[in-house]
C-alpha cells in the first residue's frame, strides 16, 4: 500500500466515526512529504467530552507502511489520561519501545495499534 492509500484510508474511517452518535467532532490533517513519508494528526470529541488525540510519523518506502513515530491520547473530559499508546524514548529506559500508559500510572508493553484498533477500544471502554 502507498502513502496516499493509507491516508485516504485513515480519512474514511475518521469520517465513518464522525457519522456516529457518540462522536461529537473530529479533525484530520494529513502532510504528506517527500519519499513516501508523511504526518497526520487529528483528534475525536466524543459525546461525554472524552477526546482521543492522535499522530502518527509514517514512512513508506519499505514494504508497506511504518510508522516510525506515533501517539493515540485518550483522555477524560477533564483532560486526565485514560490511556496512550506511543513510541516515545523514556529516562529511564523502559526495556521496550512500544507501550501503553494506563490510567493507574503504569506503563506496559504494547505493540503499535492501528487507529481503527484504537477506536474500537474506546467504544468497548465506553460502551455509549
Amino acid at each position: 500500500m502507498d502513502i496516499q492509500t493509507y491516508f485516504n484510508q485513515i480519512e474514511i474511517l475518521v469520517n465513518q466515526y464522525l457519522a456516529t452518535d457518540f462522536v461529537a467532532q473530529a479533525n484530520l490533517t494529513i502532510e504528506p512529504r517527500p519519499a513516501q513519508q508523511g504526518y497526520l494528526t487529528g483528534s475525536l470529541i466524543f459525546i461525554d467530552s472524552s477526546a482521543l488525540h492522535f499522530k502518527e510519523y509514517l514512512d513508506g518506502l519499505t514494504n508497506g507502511i511504518v510508522k516510525k513515530r506515533y501517539s493515540y491520547h485518550y483522555q477524560d473530559s477533564t483532560n486526565g489520561l485514560i490511556f496512550r499508546y506511543d513510541n516515545a524514548n523514556h529516562k529511564p529506559p523502559l526495556g521496550f519501545i512500544e507501550h501503553k500508559h494506563l490510567i493507574d500510572g503504569r506503563i506496559i508493553q504494547a505493540n503499535a495499534p492501528r487507529l481503527d484498533e484504537v477506536l474500537l477500544e474506546i467504544v468497548m471502554l465506553q460502551q455509549w
